[in-house]
């Protein structure tokens, strides 16, 4: 288990103010964030740091407990600016009003778009729920708007949260003309 520290430390893989520190897109770009809060199963947050730094997230921002942990993460952590907020409501007003934000929920549910017609218009930190009830309706009243992930099989209405997430950062990416960077392996 990992600890949050408090959001002034500033290290990788931990808590950072200027995520611009670790490799993320350059300031030009318009910000990527994800609001963690109630993943419970171990491996999650290790493998939401992976795709976090495959497309440029700026933050991931853990609500609650301080306590994470980066099983799965190959290393990401390293390469991450994780920042701790003791709520979910201190969480969505610092990123609304610090870095100018829309806060997209990502589930099935009216009104939602889809996740491929890009409707983002700025920095935007995606809420994800957790993995078996996807996202309580406190955090949907946070929420500006919501996207979704058209599906075209008939197994299952739902993805794994980091399955899911991973989609839609993807589409972000895009979206926001992140530059591929050169990988090994």
């Amino acid at each position: 288990m990992e600890t949050a520290p408090e959001p002034t430390a500033g290290t990788h893989g931990q808590m950072s103010e200027d995520a611009s520190a670790c490799g993320q897109a350059p300031v030009h770009e318009p910000k990527c964030f994800i609001i963690v809060h109630n993943i419970s199963k171990r491996h999650n947050i290790g493998t939401l740091a992976r795709s976090a730094s495959a497309f440029g997230v700026a933050e991931v921002c853990l609500v609650g407990s301080r306590q994470f942990n980066a099983f799965g993460s190959h290393g990401a952590t390293e390469h991450v600016a994780f920042r701790h907020f003791p709520t979910l409501e201190e969480c969505c007003k610092a990123l609304r009003e610090q870095e100018g934000c829309d806060i997209v929920g990502v589930e099935i549910t009216d009104g939602a778009q889809p996740v491929h017609e890009r409707p983002f218009k700025g920095p935007t930190a995606f809420m994800i729920g957790n993995e078996g009830q996807g996202l309580s309706p406190r955090q949907m009243a946070l929420c500006d708007s919501f996207v979704y992930i058209t599906q075209y099989g008939s197994g299952t209405a739902s993805l794994n949260v980091t399955v899911a997430t991973t989609v839609v950062l993807h589409h972000f990416a895009l979206w926001a003309g992140y530059h591929e960077h050169s990988r090994d392996g």
